[in-house]
């Protein structure tokens, strides 16, 4: 039996995501789904599946929701013991026999405990179409000012040639596969409200004795860019506290300083309680599997580059100098040196180390320069390796392609 999890809020997408996700099921019969479904108490969509002996509803009227996090706690106490779980958001589009082959996969593993995990493709819900099965990884891109992380999907490379799932260092909110014994041993904490929810997962699911790993195919497609969905934050906002009991931002502001405690970037009064770490692997066993140092904020370069985990060292000395350094300049450059065309696309600018390696790349359309005038400015943050030492400015043409590139020293 595998116990699908889904967190619905005001959600159009919610019943096709259902329907999808069973007629695409080879096992139809073995899956049971827990919803916490947050809307209108007018809305009655779910009456339907309410009557359906594998569906346990958990229905809240949206003023009352608390967040993500604090819905997705609700689920799994509907748990009632299924062999595997999935947990997903509420909107998604499914590849046939997409639970066969997930199982197949889980079990190609070798893990005790193992976890399938991503980013999933991409769907488009007025055209009901996916875009490409490519499979995606999760990179981690650079620290928020508040300590979370944010995460990127990237293409898995060579994943036409690969036989079974590789290792990951991160887990999706959005999309991931295990043991059904996660529901029990990973207790979602209620007082996180949505940033911060992956690095979470992902360091408690390790240190509880998880093995993270992201499947070599698509069979999971998600939709992105929230458009004609009402989000949480739209409607808890500080206009509405009498309504709601808390704007969004004052959970965020609490949620975000239990998340510090946890990943040890600060000391602070929070107590976590049965939201903290697992026993099985420690903290530091993280930071190294990973490639993460969390009380500096810092990222190692083969987790900003997506090299599959762990990163291999041999000496502390050594592991500390391949961390990326979080490097905040501002460049200038002559508008004139641009002006070598009258079909002019994009202006590339990239910073480069003494060896020529680019450590950021900003294409910038050519309508959102300024073009006539006095030298121009413009200030950037990243996460690089090694020392930016110049500045590559480089127009393209439509007719002509790259043109000349003007070099200037950092």
């Amino acid at each position: 039996m595998i116990y699908v999890q889904i967190a619905a809020y005001r959600d159009p997408e919610l019943i096709p995501t259902l329907e999808d996700c069973i007629s695409k099921a080879k096992y139809k019969n073995d899956l049971t789904f827990g919803i916490c479904w947050q809307s209108d108490s007018e809305d009655r969509r779910l009456d339907e599946w309410k009557t359906r002996s594998n569906f346990r509803i958990d229905e809240v009227p949206w003023q009352e929701s608390k967040g993500l996090c604090w819905a997705r706690s609700r689920i799994q106490k509907m748990y009632e013991g299924e062999s595997f779980t999935l947990q997903l958001d509420s909107h998604h589009r499914f590849e046939k026999e997409w639970d066969r082959k997930l199982l197949s996969d889980l079990e190609s593993i070798g893990s005790r405990k193992p976890i399938l995990t991503t980013y999933a493709g991409v769907y488009d819900p007025p055209t009901n179409t996916k875009a490409g099965n490519e499979p995606f990884k999760m990179v981690a891109d650079r620290f928020t000012p508040s300590g979370t992380i944010l995460f990127r999907p990237h293409l898995i490379p060579n994943w036409r040639d690969l036989t079974g799932p590789v290792r990951a260092r991160f887990v999706s909110g959005h999309y991931f596969f295990t043991i059904g014994q996660h529901c029990e041993e990973y207790a979602y904490d209620p007082n996180l409200y949505f940033a911060g929810d992956e690095i979470s997962l992902s360091i408690r699911s390790y240190t509880l004795g998880y093995d993270l790993f992201h499947p070599h195919r698509t069979l999971v497609w998600h939709e992105y860019t929230r458009k004609g969905r009402v989000k949480h934050w739209d409607d808890h906002t500080t206009a509405n506290k009498e309504l709601v009991g808390a704007a969004w931002h004052e959970r965020d502001v609490v949620s975000k300083k239990r998340l510090r405690k946890l990943l040890k970037e600060e000391e602070n009064e929070v107590e976590l309680g049965r939201y903290g770490l697992g026993s099985v692997r420690s903290h530091r066993d993280y930071e190294i599997y990973a490639g993460i140092n969390f009380a500096e904020r810092l990222l190692h370069n083969d987790t900003i580059a997506g090299k599959e985990p762990p990163s291999t060292f041999s000496t502390e000395a050594e592991w500390a100098r391949q961390f990326a350094r979080n490097y905040t300049l501002t460049y200038s450059w002559q508008p004139t040196d641009v002006l070598q065309a009258d079909d002019l696309q994009f202006v590339y600018f990239g910073i480069e180390d003494a060896n020529g390696k680019v450590l950021y790349r900003h294409d910038a359309p050519y309508d959102s320069l300024e073009a006539l005038g006095s030298v121009q400015e413009r200030r950037v943050q990243f996460l690089a390796g090694s020392s930016p030492a110049r500045l590559v400015v480089w127009p393209v043409s439509r007719s002509q392609g790259w043109m000349k590139k003007t070099v200037y020293s950092l």
